[in-house]
């Protein structure tokens, strides 16, 4: 059997409390019911309230189910099978606590040596070369940002030689567009969806 993690654990004493054979009532349960129904139902309205807490009595009334015999050891072994799994295989949590102390330890030492010899090598390293190779590999972006760079200066020497009437009364044919468009759309659906 495979390790199983709590969840799954969980799962799998959810599936076997599933497949219990269904309970069932015992003798007189659904007489007494009805006869509980018909006194109730004599009067003149229950409220929703009323008819939950009559059937919740009811149920309540129920004897409790029982487990199958062979449920209890099932659990047991899978819980045995989980316990004889070791340690390392097991979540950090479950790691003695002096491994994880030495774990701890190796893991700080070995980025503390690593962040040293990052350190170590850029000092060595001559700037002003680095500099040179990134702006030739970065080149192509420069000449994106200074194409885009003139197209709006460009644009706003456009748009500054437009007078600012025609500026103006352009923006109030869109808006005005835009609202036929919002009222044609309305009506639109108010005569085909809405009188359906």
């Amino acid at each position: 059997m495979k390790k199983m993690t709590p969840e799954e654990l969980e799962q799998f004493i959810h599936r076997e409390l599933r497949a219990l054979p269904p309970r069932k009532a015992p003798a007189g349960f659904e007489a007494r019911l009805q006869a509980a129904m018909e006194t109730r139902l004599a009067r003149p309205v229950m409220s929703p309230e009323q008819l939950e807490q009559l059937v919740g009595r009811e149920l309540r009334a129920l004897p409790p189910r029982r487990a199958p015999v062979t449920l209890e050891s099932r659990v047991l072994a899978a819980l045995e099978q989980q316990a004889m799994i070791p340690w390392y295989h097991k979540s950090w949590s479950y790691w003695p606590a002096a491994i994880r102390a030495v774990f701890l330890a190796g893991a700080t030492g070995v980025a503390g040596s690593l962040l040293a010899g990052f350190y170590l090598g850029f000092n060595r390293l001559d700037s002003s070369a680095l500099t040179a190779q990134a702006g030739e590999r970065f080149s192509l972006f420069t000449k994106i940002y200074h194409a885009m760079a003139w197209m709006a200066e460009f644009g706003s020497q456009v748009i500054s030689s437009i007078p600012s009437l025609w500026l103006y009364g352009g923006l109030a044919l869109v808006a005005a567009l835009y609202a036929t468009f919002f009222g044609l759309g309305a009506a639109a659906y108010r005569t085909l969806y809405r009188n359906n």
